[in-house]
Parts: C-alpha cells; structure tokens; sequence
C-alpha cells in the first residue's frame, strides 16, 4: 500500500454521496433524499470541500441517507475521529480487501467475504438467497472493460493487523475482481483508519 496524501471527512462524505448518486440500487432513494430536503443534485456533483456549510448539508444528506453520525443502519457503530488518506492499492491488495459484514455480501461470497470468491459464484451462475441474480455484475464488469471511470471506493480498517473493509463502492470492487485483467498496477481508494473501527457493525 502507498500513501498517495491525505483525504478528510468532507472528501469522503462526497465521494461516498456522488458514488451512490450512480447506484441503480442507491441512487433514487438518495434523489429522494435531496428532494426531501431541498437540495439541488449540484450540492453533490458540483460539491465544494472548502464551503462549510456544503459540507455540513452533505453530512446531513449522508445521514438521512444511510444513518451517518446518527449511528444507525450502514453506521451503527461507526466510529468517530476516523482519519482519512488516499492510498494506492496493488492488484493483490485490492483483491484482498473484504466485503462488510453484511447478509447479501455473505452469501454472495459463500462466507468469506473475498472479492475473488463472489466472482468464482457470479461466473458459476449463483444467485443470492436462491432468488437474487448477480447477472448486473457481470454488466458493470464489461463497462469496466470498456474504460468507465467510477468515485473511487471507500474502505476503513481498524489497524494494520486487521483487514480492509469496504465501506461504498461494493459493485465496483466486484467488478473489478471480474475483469482483474484489466486492473492497473495499482488502484486508489479512500481509506479510513480508527482503532475503535473493529466496534463498527459492518466490520
């Protein structure tokens, strides 16, 4: 892993919003959101990390979105005071960062919770809990294929002797594990780092 600079909890929150804003399965309950609100699709697509009060509506958007700083749903249990850095991850590393802790993710990998098993399940044709297809994997794989560029995922660990974890970009990660051939040499993600992270829910 190399240090590529530091991040901060204003570029996470972004980022993690503008990657969900492209989600077929996140993206309009988080329309919704902003509707709710009354905020425009620009406070994340046109997001200014220097204009507080941006940032602290984007808070808010991340926390009737998915429960950030109220500790429920994706955050029970997430830990404040996380520091954030820009890492570069090696073919290896990334393929070794975990899913969260999470039912769909579980089943989707057998149990482990390794990218490279969800692909031995999506390409042996599996479906999640019997019902769910994983065909739309394979979809975002051959887009990766074809030179998409994506939000770069965002991942926490509690230290260097526990594993990465994903916290957004599950989908992308997949597919980046599908189409592995087409990886760089190394790839960048946010990174969150707290010793309390092994209390986070999801972990």
């Amino acid at each position: 892993m190399r240090i590529v600079g530091v991040s901060s909890e204003e570029e996470m929150v972004a980022s993690f919003l503008l990657g969900e804003l492209g989600s077929e399965r996140f993206g309009p309950n988080l329309v919704q959101v902003l509707e709710e609100l009354g905020q425009p699709a620009t406070l994340l697509t046109e997001a200014d990390l220097g204009d507080a009060e941006g940032n602290e509506l984007r808070r808010h958007v991340l926390g009737d979105f998915r429960g950030y700083r109220q500790d429920r749903e994706l955050f029970t249990g997430f830990p404040d005071g996380v520091s954030w850095q820009r890492v570069a991850l090696s073919q290896g590393e990334l393929l070794d960062v975990r899913y969260i802790d999470y039912s769909y993710w579980t089943a989707l990998t057998e149990g482990s919770r390794r990218p490279t098993d969800a692909v031995r399940f999506i390409r042996g044709g599996g479906t999640v809990f019997g019902s769910m297809p994983t065909g739309h994997f394979l979809a975002l794989a051959d887009s990766f294929r074809q030179g998409v560029t994506w939000q770069p995922i965002i991942c926490v660990r509690a230290d260097g002797n526990h594993p990465i974890v994903v916290l957004e970009g599950h989908a992308r990660l997949t597919a980046m594990a599908l189409a592995s051939e087409c990886l760089p040499d190394e790839v960048q993600v946010l990174l969150g780092s707290s010793a309390a992270m092994s209390e986070w829910l999801c972990y």
